[in-house]
């Protein structure tokens, strides 16, 4: 069994950028945009085989993977991304804080990534 934390790529930029604007139709257009994104991301997880919805918050989806099953998230993940949109990162790993380092190590690396524990601690 793992965790995958998966996170939006430079969220709160995008959000902000708009607060900074005072554009608040661009801001709500944003908000909704990125809210859709990450439900259909959870509900695509959710349908996966050996893949559990632990929580989503924000721009985060946590997941409780089965061994077998971290490829699937993978391709589905590969699947969602939309560079120039909207990209997210993940990081696996077999606890919390392994996976949340992982999510660190992919952010830190380029993002748009999924990063897995052993990969990051070599």
């Amino acid at each position: 069994m793992a965790f995958a934390i998966i996170d939006g790529d430079d969220v709160g930029n995008k959000v902000e950028t708009h607060i900074l604007a005072n554009d608040i139709t661009k801001f709500v257009e944003s908000s909704r945009m990125i809210n859709a994104a990450l439900e259909g991301l959870a509900a695509r997880m959710a349908e996966l085989p050996g893949v559990s919805l632990v929580h989503t918050g924000g721009d985060s989806i946590l997941i409780e993977v089965q061994d077998g099953s971290v490829d699937l998230i993978t391709q589905a993940l590969n699947e969602a991304q939309s560079p120039g949109t909207l990209t997210f990162s993940a990081g696996v790993g077999s606890t919390l804080r392994q996976s949340f380092l992982a999510l660190r190590m992919a952010k830190s690396s380029g993002k748009c990534r999924i990063v897995r524990f052993k990969d990051a601690a070599e």
